[in-house]
């Protein structure tokens, strides 16, 4: 029998709305984080202007995460313009407010520098809000959840009080630059850096007292402002091409996350391949042949800094890379948040019937066998195997009961058809992991409650008859409906879905959800309303009265569900073989497709190799969500492999090429705690949570004005978790209650 398969549907939902253009990389009209104050620091004041909380600013549907190059070609000739500021001895000490040319009430000034205490905070020196580094310096912090300011520094004057607090200590404990110099072109023509001699020197004197190391993004060669023992090699844009760099062993103990033999991919970039002077303290961390891309180096007072030599920006993979492992290095791994890699894949409509989209684009209809589902988790093992770093990946079954055969048996079926699908499904059962799909798999957008609770509870009534280990507080609606995205238009059959917002969401769902005992409804990352407004997060139901509105349910049922996004894919859920997958794609985004992207058509192998980049993207920034696929892509189309697998071996091999660390792969229910969890720490980051650590007591000291939980990479304290050579732990916090704990400092 066949049902709960109208194509249209299915299409408007995971096609159409999600994938209008086959996503080279995730998210590049997505942009985490809010725009920095407007001219920095106050002139004069005593503290910076923190950032905003991060928020997503849009859903756009996955466009590519290659905008056009950076326009960062700096000659050497221009960049030596200018007087050097050269490093003064001493210590920072308090300084009066600056000069202005309009009197202004004078700030309270700072005690006397506490050299051995700093915040836990990170300070991004950048031109302007228009400076290519700050959006990349911003994206990794925002996604980390660290704690920073920016200081804007062409419409800013910073003094010595600017970087301490009321008693002394230091504000930050990471200094974050953008670019070396902080060149631009003035009104003359003449390239200047936007920190004067004087600012230079109080940045520098602020890193030598309190110990504090510098980060840069962007660095040429020579000695201005001040020396990284860089000099003058080559130089150049990549345009589209891709330059592969190498770890040398000192960088790989900087970026011990990837692998020591990583080939980092560098494109849309103007590279500086520089050498190091001779007998200048310095250690070259990354390479390409010969030619330093990147270094460590201690000047001459002693400071230590980083500094990569070619331009990027948060859309590109090297980014990715290795600018977390810039921000963690100068934090010494104490900062606010943390960064772990995920893969999760649900495959959606279990039990159920398909459509099959045939590679001549006519219709017919397909069904999952014994022998696929045993297949699968074959696969799943061979995928272990051969991907060590996926040891602890599992396939998430969403399944729809109305179609398992009751009572059955439990015993494999290694090469059995439709009819043993059911006990073949016992005998796998806790090989896999299980998500209620709804029983019937029905659009929701209009259900009434009776229906509503039917579906839900029929469908765990099943799970329990066949023994199937499901969390029933974790929901899938078939196709994401109930949500508040949907066409008005019945007759529409293939336009996309309009996202009327969550005061759209069906009630009826919702409260039905809220008796079954739920708390998580997946979403899609697709629908803007549905996207979380801080990184990894879950999506809360608003209340009727906010902007914008949520749906007209009771306050404890609103207050009680959270939305958990997916990632959709391009591996059509009515493709099963190689030659269907390929056939969709190209009449999608091919050069004749209803959504033309490609100049040429693409083969299965380019296909496959480009829905891994898409989904290597998401997981390269620490994405928690699930990618979704459907039963139809655990078709054997030959000798055991399927659309499903071969995309996540793709997506493993990229991964596995780059990084060291393992890919987590945490079931539902924590999965969506852990997206709580964010929202915990987001919403106690923004109400201002303070931590300052403590070099002489080896402490770090955390304070929130208000109850609530943060993340803390570097604590090791109850509930820590390792990962690597990474150590967090969650700190619950009481309002304006210190909690001090010694932390792992990285070297």
């Amino acid at each position: 029998m066949i049902r709960r398969r109208a194509l249209p549907r299915r299409l408007r939902t995971t096609l159409i709305a999600a994938l209008i253009v086959p996503a080279l990389g995730a998210g590049a009209g997505t942009a985490y984080g809010a725009p920095p104050p407007t001219g920095g620091i106050t002139h004069g004041a005593p503290v910076l202007a923190p950032v905003a909380p991060v928020k997503q600013a849009s859903a756009a549907p996955l466009p590519s995460r290659r905008p056009a190059p950076v326009p960062l070609d700096r000659s050497r000739t221009i960049r030596r313009t200018g007087t050097a500021a050269v490093p003064t001895a001493g210590a920072l000490a308090p300084s009066a407010a600056p000069p202005s040319a309009a009197p202004q009430t004078a700030a309270p000034q700072a005690a006397a520098p506490v050299a051995n205490k700093a915040g836990v905070r990170a300070l991004i020196i950048a031109q302007d809000t228009n400076d290519f580094g700050l959006a990349t310096w911003k994206s990794v912090l925002d996604r980390t959840g660290a704690a920073y300011d920016v200081l804007l520094s062409k419409s800013t004057t910073f003094t010595s009080d600017s970087l301490l607090r009321p008693d002394g200590a230091g504000r930050y404990n990471a200094v974050l630059l953008t670019d070396a110099m902080q060149l631009y072109q003035d009104g003359t023509g003449n390239f200047v850096s936007a920190l004067s001699a004087d600012e230079w020197n109080t940045l520098w004197a602020y890193e030598r007292t309190f110990g504090v190391r510098q980060a840069t993004l962007y660095a040429s060669y020579g000695t201005f402002p001040e020396d990284y023992c860089l000099r003058a090699g080559s130089e150049g844009g990549t345009g589209a091409a891709t330059l592969n760099a190498t770890l040398t062993a000192a960088g790989a103990a900087v970026f011990d996350d990837l692998k020591s033999s990583a080939q980092i991919p560098i494109t849309q970039s103007y590279v500086y391949q520089d050498t190091v002077a001779a007998g200048c303290s310095a250690q070259p961390v990354l390479t390409v042949g010969s030619a330093v891309l990147g270094v460590t180096s201690t000047s001459t007072d002693g400071r230590q800094r980083i500094a990569l030599t070619f331009s990027s920006n948060q859309y590109l993979m090297q980014s990715d890379l290795l600018v977390y492992g810039l921000f963690r290095w100068a934090s010494r791994g104490i900062f606010l948040g943390e960064t772990r890699h995920f893969l999760d894949v649900d495959v959606d409509d279990w039990f159920n019937t398909s459509d099959e989209e045939l590679s001549n684009g006519t219709f017919t209809t397909w069904q999952m066998t014994a022998h696929d589902a045993y297949n699968a988790t074959t696969q799943q093992n061979a995928l272990h195997t051969a991907y060590p770093l996926s040891s602890a990946f599992q396939f998430g079954m969403a399944y729809n009961g109305s179609d398992a055969v009751l009572p059955s048996g439990a015993t494999c079926s290694p090469n059995g058809g439709v009819a043993q699908l059911t006990a073949t499904t016992r005998c796998i059962e806790n090989k896999v992991r299980w998500i209620n799909h709804t029983y019937d798999h029905p659009a929701m957008d209009a259900t009434d409650y009776p229906t509503s609770l039917s579906e839900i509870k029929q469908n765990i009534t099943v799970a329990n008859q066949l023994g199937l280990p499901i969390n029933p507080t974790v929901l899938k609606t078939g196709a994401y409906s109930g949500l508040g995205t949907y066409n008005p238009n019945p007759n529409d059959q293939v336009g996309p879905p309009t996202d009327f917002g969550l005061a759209a969401a069906n009630p009826n769902l919702l409260q039905a959800a809220y008796d079954a005992g739920v708390k998580f409804l997946h979403g899609n990352m697709s629908f803007a309303s549905q996207v979380p407004a801080c990184f990894d997060c879950a999506t809360p139901f608003p209340k009727p009265t906010d902007n914008p509105p949520g749906p007209n349910v009771p306050e404890n049922v609103r207050a009680a569900l959270n939305i958990v996004p997916d990632w959709p894919t391009n591996i059509a859920y009515f493709s099963t073989t190689p030659d269907e997958e390929t056939y969709f794609y190209n009449s999608y985004y091919g050069p004749a497709g209803k959504f033309p992207y490609f100049t040429t058509n693409q083969t299965y192998a380019q296909v496959i190799g480009n829905e891994a980049t898409v989904a290597m993207s998401h997981i390269a920034t620490g994405s928690l969500y699930t990618h979704t696929l459907h039963i139809g892509n655990l078709r054997d189309y030959g000798s055991g492999k399927t659309l499903a697998s071969d995309w996540l071996a793709a997506t493993l091999a990229q991964y596995s090429a780059l990084y060291s660390v393992p890919l987590l792969s945490p079931n539902g229910l924590v999965l969506a705690n852990y997206a709580v969890d964010r929202n915990t720490h987001f919403a106690t980051l923004a109400a201002g949570v303070d931590a300052v650590y403590d070099s002489t007591a080896k402490t770090v000291t955390v304070t929130s004005p208000v109850a609530g939980k943060v993340t803390m990479s570097g604590a090791r304290t109850a509930g820590f978790s390792t990962y690597g050579s990474e150590v967090s732990a969650p700190i619950a916090l009481a309002a304006a209650t210190p909690v001090t704990f010694t932390p792992t400092v990285r070297p």
